[in-house]
């Protein structure tokens, strides 16, 4: 049951489902007996027929708020979860919204930094230079002349997302339990994937952190900038950071008017995201062109750390071995990736995996390097996990996102340029690493811990596993997959059985009136019952009840 404190938010998201035509997962949820007003809305699905599927779930998100299209951009990282045409739609997501007055950006900064906007900042300028669904961007000077950005929290936006984010929960939990899919694919488990985002963009200490940490982990890279963060000027709703004049690379006409070398961009952006994914661990996740630029000398700028991916221990070692399966066109390497990254259904077929895989390895194998398009390569494989209902974990998702929106980027940048063959130098790399002797060792002192930690933690755990079967007992479960089957083919058999009975009784009374109005009339001359038509009235009737009985039997579509 709903919140009765959230009722208004559900009725309005659930108008909204109906008026883009998805008012039949209500029903599947049980949600149409909770909202009456989703009854009387029901006409309204065929407003949006002229729009595909893929359409109308895009522009659903972004009519319910910025909650749902954080949650639709984190789905269109998931070619595991989601087909290839609601996927590419969802990329299409915005979230631009108009921005808040100054009067409330002046009020928030007064609580957050607890002194008026005056007095912590030399200038600032009231209209914003850029303004999303969480915040806005407005440019200051300090009283020591650097110039800065600061980011604003939209007011109300954490209470609003709180509750989005719990009517989110709640539906997943229905559908985890009334749906096959969810059954497959834990949708709570997606949401709260969704609420760690939501919760981390929501809190801009977390991101200054983030953008700290890379800072302090490419400090040695001479060709990267990452803005410095100004503490004493950032709270969770504002967020103080140096400005990086640059060009963005929305703008590649005017890096080339400026004298910059579109290759040479390409390759120390290849250079800084490769170490950052596969040297720290720690990763930009968006790098898209509105997040980068380059300054007056060459460099790289990176901004906006939002979003950021973790890349370490055993899932950095799995994903290593499905790149090099994909460079490599090595099927059963990319199996065993798979196997290793996703959660895997116990009913998986693989041999048949194996056998898909090859033929999306032939696909790839006479075609030149540099006409291979690793993003979608990526995608591709993601989709085939899809298929087969393996459930990747979400580190290598927004990676896999991360990569395609890499090469999105170099391809704009130079078209001459493929992602695949600039990582080829670096796939060397990961394999000399693969079996240097640091990562060798590492690796040999974890399995020895994982092991020890095992053997010293086994009587314990018999010890709980026997205490809770002389409690509890052992429970059997018996899942036989075709059980709906075979009630539907019982319950055939029944209505079956009862129409035959029905007409062997019909058979019965009539043979016994038949011969029992021949020998009245025989020993008395006279018709039975006073001239009656016995026989007559007795076919009708019984006729219309054999009918009665097959008409229900075939509406149930269960003869």
């Amino acid at each position: 049951m709903p919140k009765y404190r959230h009722l208004k938010r559900y009725r309005q998201i659930a108008n909204s489902v109906v008026r883009h035509g998805f008012g039949h997962l209500l029903t599947h949820l049980g949600y149409s007996h909770l909202l009456p007003s989703v009854r009387r809305a029901r006409k309204s699905e065929t407003a949006l027929l002229e729009y595909t599927r893929a359409q109308r779930l895009r522009m659903l998100l972004e009519d319910l708020g910025p909650t749902f299209v954080k949650f639709g951009q984190l789905l269109s990282t998931r070619p595991d979860l989601l087909p290839r045409d609601i996927l590419d739609e969802l990329t299409n997501l915005q979230d631009q919204v108009p921005s808040f007055p100054y009067s409330e950006v002046e009020a928030i900064i007064v609580r957050e930094l607890g002194r008026p906007v005056e007095e912590a900042f030399h200038s600032f300028e009231k209209k914003p230079f850029a303004a999303a669904s969480i915040g806005q961007v407005h440019r200051a000077l300090l009283h020591n002349g650097r110039q800065v950005v600061v980011k604003v929290r939209r007011p109300n936006i954490v209470r609003q997302m709180k509750t989005d984010l719990e009517i989110l929960r709640q539906a997943a939990k229905i559908a985890d339990r009334r749906t096959p899919w969810g059954r497959i694919y834990n949708f709570e488990d997606i949401v709260q994937e969704v609420q760690r985002s939501v919760h981390d963009e929501l809190d801009y200490l977390i991101e200054a952190e983030n953008g700290e940490r890379i800072r302090e982990n490419l400090h040695t890279q001479e060709n990267v900038i990452i803005p410095k963060i100004y503490w004493d000027f950032t709270t969770s709703a504002v967020l103080t950071m140096e400005m990086a004049d640059g060009i963005k690379l929305t703008h590649p006409e005017k890096l080339k008017e400026a004298g910059h070398d579109p290759e040479q961009i390409v390759r120390d952006l290849v250079e800084v995201m490769f170490t950052q994914i596969f040297q720290h661990g720690l990763f930009h996740a968006d790098p898209h062109p509105g997040n980068l630029a380059v300054d007056k000398d060459g460099k790289l700028i990176f901004m906006d750390f939002g979003i950021v991916g973790r890349l370490r221990g055993e899932r950095k070692r799995q994903f290593i071995l499905f790149l090099l399966g994909t460079i490599s066109h090595n099927p059963r390497q990319l199996v065993r990736a798979l196997s290793g990254m996703g959660v895997l259904s116990r009913r998986i077929d693989r041999k048949e995996l194996l056998r898909d895989a090859e033929r999306l390895m032939d696909k790839y194998l006479d075609t030149p390097l540099k006409r291979i398009n690793l993003g979608q390569a990526v995608s591709e494989i993601f989709a085939l996990a899809y298929e087969y209902h393996i459930r990747i974990p979400a580190e290598f998702t927004l990676l896999g996102k991360t990569i395609m929106t890499l090469e999105g980027v170099i391809e704009d940048l130079d078209k001459d340029l493929v992602l695949i063959e600039l990582l080829r130098p670096y796939s060397n790399r990961l394999i000399r690493e693969r079996f240097s002797y640091r990562l060798i060792k590492e690796t040999a002192f974890e399995q020895f811990f994982e092991t020890t930690d095992f053997v010293f933690s086994l009587p314990r755990r018999l010890n709980d596993m026997f205490d809770r079967v002389d409690t509890e007992g052992i429970p059997i479960q018996l899942n036989y997959p075709d059980i709906d089957r075979t009630f539907l083919h019982l319950d055939r058999l029944a209505n079956r059985l009862s129409f035959s009975i029905v007409l062997l009784a019909f058979s019965i009374i009539m043979a016994g009136l038949i011969i029992g109005s021949g020998l009245v009339a025989s020993i008395t001359g006279t018709p039975l019952l006073w001239r009656i038509p016995i026989i007559e009235i007795g076919f009708f009737l019984a006729s219309a009840m054999a009918g009665w009985l097959f008409w229900a039997i075939y509406r149930s579509g269960k003869l």
